[in-house]
């Protein structure tokens, strides 16, 4: 992207395009922090970067163009350098907003390190309780951004949803099991601000502060989250700092705080909505920091038609972590019987499934949402129907969904079941659903037809027939 008018261009165009989440039901259950989507796979986590923002320990509605690309790529970028330091979590990036990183057991501890008094610290201080808060002691005489004569560590608890406490180096190494493991955080966390500060001046920029998370794999100290990112750390640039250190020029999210400040906001009370404008400024500072401190544009790997949520999820098909997926769609509540007898048919084989409610008489919108979702992905799906009576939820499925539709009537009694099976069975012309009365066949058939894409699904499915083949030639 050349040039400031051709970024802006590309950031309008990718507004309506952001990742907000990635739901992957056959991984197992998210683990979504403020602005990751976490999942464990074969042992190893894939860590998905996505375009949320938050604030004040606050997350907002509104997503921000390019952010968890520029999140992921610059966070590998220094996870790599810091190699030389510490082993790190790091596998690889198989996505720009990708990680796939090792398992740890994650300390509960937040390692904030700081070369100068701004932000919260400088407010603690001006409070008269920075000393009560992380039990250190500063020199008198010190104003706002004055540059601390000894870098210092404070230490915050680490919330994925609440506000991160200030706590002191006695109850961090509580935290983290004992002062031996706390004091050796502190010096690995020291070398890799220097580190880091190194870099950054190296681009005309001042690592300001920062934020560093530690866990263990294999019982070996290891680093793990976002490295030196704009999400994680205060960038202000040199020359601006040196002409006027009160109001140095930034490269960081507290443009956002200062933003949401001067609305009247501070973490309590609705959200301010980030219109178009603060979006486009905000992303345009996070390609900003990429740029200034890799000295590479960002790449723009998804073609204009593709999600980025589909680029993802063909990755991990491709690389065999990801199959298809049975959408369960329930026109009630009630139908949840006849959904678990399918469940547990699809778990046998390994196949991944998603239960939702939506009446297509009371709700048609929810249902079109459902489907229209499915549509865009590029994972095999198949749709089961359950619906009684008329059976609109089936014809307005089968109308409008791009994968295969499987009509399961409920029903409690004979004289029910003759009204159902026959509104399944007369659905207008160009509504193709297949119609299958038993909840065991209608997850045996949408599992034939995955398998069609999925030569490990195909050879399950061979062996289950081999072994139903054994028990009626016994």
């Amino acid at each position: 992207m050349k040039g400031e008018k051709m970024k802006i261009e590309s950031i309008k165009e990718r507004l309506e395009g952001c990742l907000g989440k990635l739901d992957l039901p056959e991984l197992g259950e998210v683990d979504r922090g403020k602005v990751r989507d976490c999942y464990e796979l074969k042992g190893r986590r894939l860590i998905v970067a996505t375009d949320r923002v938050s604030a004040f320990d606050r997350v907002f509605d509104e997503l921000i163009p390019f952010k968890g690309q520029v999140l992921n790529q610059l966070a590998a970028y220094f996870l790599r350098q810091a190699e030389e330091i510490i082993p790190t979590h790091l596998i690889e990036t198989p996505d720009p907003n990708v990680t796939l990183a090792k398992e740890a057991k994650v300390f509960p501890v937040e390692v904030i390190v700081r070369g100068y008094l701004t932000g919260s610290a400088w407010r603690d201080h001006e409070n008269e309780c920075f000393e009560k808060n992380y039990g250190l002691s500063l020199p008198a005489g010190l104003v706002r951004n004055s540059k601390l004569s000894k870098v210092i560590v404070t230490p915050t608890t680490k919330s994925n949803l609440g506000h991160d406490l200030p706590i002191d180096r006695a109850e961090a190494a509580r935290l983290v099991g004992g002062r031996e493991t706390w004091d050796e955080i502190e010096r690995v966390a020291l070398a890799l601000f220097r580190q880091g500060s190194a870099h950054a001046e190296g681009r005309g920029l001042i690592l300001v502060d920062t934020k560093y998370e530690f866990g263990l794999v294999e019982n070996r100290l290891t680093l793990i989250d976002e490295l030196h990112t704009p999400d994680s750390s205060r960038y202000w640039y040199l020359d601006s700092f040196e002409a006027d250190p009160q109001n140095p020029r930034q490269l960081s999210k507290e443009f956002l705080r200062e933003w949401l400040r001067a609305q009247g906001f501070e973490g309590e009370g609705p959200l301010p909505v980030l219109g178009e404008e603060i979006r486009t400024e905000l992303s345009l500072r996070y390609l900003e920091v990429f740029e200034t401190l890799t000295g590479r544009e960002i790449i723009e790997k998804s073609e204009k038609s593709e999600s980025i949520e589909s680029r993802i999820t063909s990755m991990l098909r491709e690389r065999g972590y990801l199959g298809g997926l049975v959408s369960i769609l329930m026109g009630s509540a009630s139908d949840g019987a006849i959904a678990d007898k399918v469940v547990r048919t699809l778990e046998r084989f390994g196949v991944a499934s998603r239960v939702e409610v939506a009446s297509a008489h009371k709700v048609p919108e929810r249902v079109l949402g459902i489907i229209e979702k499915h549509n865009r992905s590029p994972r095999p799906i198949v749709h089961i129907t359950i619906a009684g009576r008329s059976n609109g939820l089936s014809g307005v499925a089968a109308a409008n969904s791009v994968h295969p539709v499987i009509a399961l009537p409920a029903f409690k009694d004979q004289a029910d079941y003759l009204v159902n099976i026959h509104s399944s069975l007369q659905l207008p012309s160009e509504t193709p659903a297949l119609t299958v009365i038993d909840p065991q066949n209608a997850a045996m058939a949408a599992i034939r037809i995955l398998s069609h894409s999925d030569e490990n699904l195909r050879k399950r499915v061979l062996a289950g027939i081999a072994e139903m083949k054994s028990r009626f030639n016994d």
